[in-house]
């Protein structure tokens, strides 16, 4: 998944923060986080928790993604899911330090405390896109923890690889999912999403 680098350089990134605060602000944060890959052939949504709520297969998937491509696109859904979360919880860290409006300046014409109010805010949401950034990597690809383990959906035609607490991949049986149709196909992927969320750290004692 693409890093922040893509949104430009310095003062555009704090450009389209404090647009992205000022949008956020007008309305309620979403409870669930949709993602979709390219071909459209598999849509999922994450709650904010990150775990699957859901996921939908279209009808037309194997014309569309093929019984090749679809354990990939099942991934690129999920990280484009996941993004869409992340974003969400960035935006949500820089409208609690967006500095609060001014009030009456009773201050000389002169005071400069605004405009060192708005590097204090520009430098926090500086440091909040840098952290959020640094966790995705960490989510995408953890190359620092070597081990890797596997997860198959119940009648293996999908798998899914976990390096660390993040997902890398998720590829396909051909052989096995050529004789799938939709609902089951759709079965093997929330099966496997329902897999994964159980051996995560934590998961079974959030669930007490």
């Amino acid at each position: 998944m693409a890093h922040l680098d893509f949104l430009g350089d310095d003062e555009t990134l704090r450009t389209n923060a404090a647009q992205a605060v000022d949008e956020f602000a007008s309305r309620s944060a979403p409870r669930l986080h949709s993602g979709q890959d390219r071909t459209a052939s598999v849509s999922l949504l994450l709650t904010r928790a990150g775990q699957v709520k859901d996921v939908t297969i279209s009808r037309d998937w194997r014309r569309q993604a093929g019984v090749t491509r679809i354990g990939d696109a099942v991934y690129e859904a999920y990280t484009c899911a996941l993004g869409g979360l992340l974003e969400a919880i960035a935006v949500e860290e820089l409208q609690r330090d967006q500095p609060a409006p001014a009030r009456p300046a009773q201050a000389p014409a002169t005071s400069t405390e605004p405009e060192l109010d708005q590097a204090l805010w520009l430098q926090r949401t500086w440091g909040a896109l840098h952290h959020i950034d640094a966790e995705l990597a960490q989510l995408t690809r953890a190359p620092e923890q070597p081990e890797q383990r596997t997860f198959s959906s119940p009648h293996g035609c999908l798998t899914l690889y976990l390096r660390g607490a993040g997902i890398t991949a998720i590829t396909s049986d051909t052989a096995r999912v050529a004789g799938m149709d939709t609902e089951q196909l759709r079965f093997e992927t929330r099966s496997l999403f329902r897999t994964y969320e159980l051996a995560r750290p934590g998961e079974a004692e959030s669930r007490r």
